[in-house]
């Protein structure tokens, strides 16, 4: 691949609230890409944190002798998801999850929250290049939650670098990331 680094690192940082709780939506972030000089961007690590965690409320104790769960999700997409994606997606930079379990009793009082949380890789192994590279002039931030009573919050940080490519693998890589979605 004939890719040629025309900055120095570059962090992109960003932050989201998820406007609606328990909806799927898709947040565009400019990458400001020249596409005249084949112009990518090199993605060498991703950070995703969430602010706050999902949670189940049980007004007027409702929810009796059960197990609830709830969750975060997001995804770095190449291109605009109409649904929440994974890492087994090829349109998918980066994905992170977090989800609790709360057990309630008889009388409806929680008795204990559990968390789990996936995340991607803070920084890639060293024998990888790259993680990904997004041939378009932006990328999406994918949300989606369930069963929650607050909206996801959280932020974003992708590590990388401009770098210009040769006609042919730009060609291939914007014909690869426009087939993905």
């Amino acid at each position: 691949m004939a890719l040629k680094s025309t900055s120095s690192p570059i962090v992109i940082s960003t932050a989201f609230q998820q406007g609606v709780v328990n909806t799927f939506e898709a947040v565009p972030v400019d990458l400001q890409l020249n596409p005249l000089d084949q112009e990518v961007f090199v993605v060498t690590a991703a950070k995703i944190d969430f602010d706050n965690l999902p949670f189940t409320d049980n007004p007027g104790g409702a929810i009796t002798d059960a197990v609830i769960s709830s969750n975060f999700e997001v995804a770095v997409c190449k291109n605009r998801p109409s649904t929440i994606q994974t890492i087994g997606s090829s349109n998918v930079v980066a994905a992170s999850q977090v989800f609790t379990l709360t057990t309630y009793g008889a009388s409806g009082t929680p008795l204990g929250t559990t968390v789990f949380e996936q995340n991607p890789m803070d920084a890639p192994p060293s024998q990888l290049d790259y993680l990904d590279i997004v041939a378009t002039d932006n990328f999406f931030l994918a949300l989606d939650g369930l069963n929650n009573t607050t909206a996801a919050s959280g932020s974003v940080r992708l590590f990388g670098y401009r770098a210009r490519a040769d006609a042919a693998t730009y060609a291939a890589l914007v014909q690869s990331e426009m087939l993905s979605q």
